[in-house]
């Protein structure tokens, strides 16, 4: 490569970074509002455990088994 590639290379990557880091600057704040939201949902779920956990765990368990019979299947 010459010295003019690696110039128009080097720009063009400080470019993107550039626009990369203005992009999460600006998704900050909508990241934090999913986040408080994950953490809302999260807290509604081991609520949900407290009052019934052998509710949960039965379906988790035929979760698991309808998943494994699914992945197990053979096209």
């Amino acid at each position: 490569m010459e010295e003019e590639d690696i110039a128009a290379a080097l720009k063009t990557l400080s470019d993107k970074i550039d626009e990369l880091s203005r992009a999460l600057l600006e998704g900050k704040g909508r990241m934090d509002v999913l986040s408080s939201a994950l953490v809302e949902q999260k807290y509604r779920a081991e609520e949900r455990i407290k009052e019934k956990p052998f509710a949960c765990m039965g379906a988790a368990f035929f979760g698991g088994l309808t998943l494994g019979y699914l992945m197990s299947r053979k096209s």
